[in-house]
């Protein structure tokens, strides 16, 4: 089979290439950069880490399958797929190691924002006095917004720093034990009673800029936000205003809306925001778990198989 690895120029990628052309030793891989002429036009299948466009599919006429390399698929324009009888899936956090992961990063996050500490280590390198004092997680109340695999996995690390634990979500499958789940519609309630709020829900279309200027002004003053899903989620000039304000005392991002982060970003500029380049994910276990799940998918549609973690359903389909 013919494939191309979809994926811009970034060390973990890299990476996953080789790693994929290893396991994959019956197949071409080829590797197309983001942005870039395709490599060939007769690729059956399409493993893509960040965007895919309708221009690229319809230069594809043989593409069956676009298999994204994460969990996410914003990236991805299902529409265009649809059309063109393109299967889209996606690689569950839960079996790809992503998940744990992700759910290890936002403690760090967490941690990092309620301790400064990118005001701390700034001093440290440079003798000068360090910011005021910080604040502990014991007896705190987190809102995790979204209880899939990553939300439900950071509950469980969180229990142990002896926080009170509330979550939004609409058909939660499992709820931890001493967790209490308000539906979307009362998510400014839940926000109003939490400290720190933590974004681990899927970006759509219909939740973009989910965090708007009602949603942060809905929050308690002093709160905390924390982000590892997608930037699309918070509309940053509000996030930016009530960072200056003081209303909220300090913001974790793991991703913004334009990646990578410019220089010039106003956030970047802001001592109560600590931004980190989208690598949550991006680890050992991650890098092994989404390769074994990859090479899986692509057993199953060289013997005329869908994948299970399907995004779209066309009618007729490719495969």
């Amino acid at each position: 089979m013919k494939i191309a690895f979809v994926h811009a120029e970034k060390e973990f990628n890299e990476d996953f290439l080789k790693e994929l052309k290893a396991g994959l030793p019956g197949h071409e891989l080829l590797s197309w950069k983001s942005g870039k002429s395709a490599p060939a036009a007769d690729f059956e299948l399409a493993i893509v880490m960040g965007k895919f466009t309708r221009e690229e599919m319809s230069a594809q006429p043989k593409l069956r399958l676009i298999q994204t390399a994460s969990a996410g698929y914003d990236g991805i324009d299902i529409d265009a797929a649809t059309e063109m009888g393109i299967l889209v899936a996606f690689a569950p956090s839960g079996e790809t190691g992503n998940a744990i992961s992700v759910a290890e990063f936002a403690v760090l996050l967490i941690l990092g924002s309620s301790r400064s500490l990118n005001q701390v280590v700034q001093p440290a390198k440079q003798n000068i006095e360090t910011p005021g004092i910080g604040a502990a997680l014991y007896g705190k109340t987190v809102c995790i917004v979204g209880l899939g695999e990553i939300g439900r996995l950071l509950a469980e690390r969180l229990k142990p720093f002896g926080v009170k634990l509330l979550a939004t979500d609409d058909h939660p499958k499992e709820v931890p034990d001493d967790l209490r789940v308000f539906h979307t519609s009362q998510m400014k309630e839940a926000f109003s009673g939490a400290d720190y709020v933590v974004l681990c829900v899927r970006a759509t279309t219909e939740n973009e800029n989910l965090i708007n200027a009602g949603m942060l002004k809905a929050m308690k003053k002093g709160a905390i936000i924390v982000n590892i899903a997608r930037g699309s989620l918070i509309d940053e000039a509000a996030l930016l205003d009530a960072l200056k304000s003081g209303h909220i005392a300090y913001a974790g991002l793991d991703v913004v809306k334009n990646e990578p982060v410019k220089a010039n970003d106003p956030l970047l500029s802001l001592p109560q925001s600590l931004i980190t380049p989208h690598v949550a994910g991006t680890t050992d276990i991650t890098l092994k778990g989404t390769i074994d799940y990859v090479i899986r998918v692509v057993e199953d549609l060289s013997k005329g198989k869908k994948p299970k973690a399907l995004v779209n359903d066309p009618k007729p389909a490719r495969v």
